[in-house]
């Protein structure tokens, strides 16, 4: 990235949408898939959501689908290295039905662990991108998959060490924050509206936005225009779509529109941030 911050970055992926391939740390993103991470060196604050954490050197850190990760502050000599995994090709593992992982990752994203599982799951990160890469192997697709389930059991393993350990407790407000945030990645494209979602979740408008402002400390317009921004920034940096397409994707009325929300919220219009 042309400093002291290092990151590698390695993806698997069925299909090539939302992938952020070109991806830097210091922008804000969403990705609809799990990043598996281990901090080799160095510290850093990020947001998961709202949830604001913590992570340093021997620490596995997680995001599953539909966050927005926010980069809060890190040190300059942070490394580490990241797996992104698409949605649909953790769906294709035979994960075994008491494994219970994603429940475990909500609530525990970071994970302090020891330096054998640091070891364990950097010796497998390396395995998985050596066999995908090798060419003319026809078995190389079984090969991965089969090391990251292994990684995946790693992980779920490290999890399981303190098992015993009582989830923290969760209040009413941020249990319907939580529950908002999964809706709001699924339809934000098309949906902008407080009373879409409110009447989604059975609430009235003023509740949901009261409830939101409560625990966040933002309102419901905020965080459904960052979205909106994130996404438009991702489209304009990894694909080849028009302003005119990706206005049509995100539910525009017609790209000038587009072009002034954008440049409102991102203080450049659509075609200065790409070319930036």
């Amino acid at each position: 990235l042309g400093d002291r911050f290092s990151i590698r970055n390695f993806v698997l992926s069925s299909s090539s949408s939302g992938i952020p391939t070109r991806q830097m740390l210091d922008e804000s993103y969403i990705f609809d898939g799990f990043v598996f991470s281990v901090c080799l060196k160095g510290k850093f604050t990020f947001k998961l959501n709202y949830r604001e954490y913590s992570a340093e050197a021997n620490t596995i850190f997680v995001s599953a689908p539909g966050h927005i990760f926010k980069l809060v502050d890190r040190s300059e000599d942070l490394v580490f290295e990241s797996l992104f995994l698409s949605s649909d090709y953790v769906m294709q593992l035979p994960l075994p039905k008491d494994l219970d992982l994603l429940k475990k990752l909500s609530e525990e994203p970071v994970k302090k662990i020891t330096e054998e599982a640091l070891h364990n799951m950097l010796e497998l990160h390396s395995m998985i991108a050596k066999h995908h890469n090798r060419e003319g192997n026809r078995y190389k697709e079984l090969q991965t998959k089969a090391l990251i389930f292994a990684m995946l059991a790693e992980v779920a393993f490290v999890y399981s060490e303190n098992a015993d350990c009582a989830p923290k407790a969760i209040s009413r407000q941020e249990v319907l924050t939580d529950e908002f945030f999964k809706l709001m990645i699924e339809h934000f494209k098309s949906e902008r509206g407080v009373a879409f979602y409110a009447d989604k979740m059975c609430l009235t408008p003023k509740y949901l936005s009261m409830a939101i402002k409560s625990t966040t400390g933002y309102p419901i317009s905020d965080w459904i225009t960052e979205a909106v921004i994130l996404e438009a920034k991702r489209l304009l940096k990894v694909t080849d779509m028009t302003a005119l397409q990706i206005s049509e994707e995100l539910n525009f009325p017609n790209p000038s529109f587009f072009g002034r929300f954008f440049k409102q919220y991102a203080g450049m219009t659509p075609l200065e941030f790409k070319e930036s």
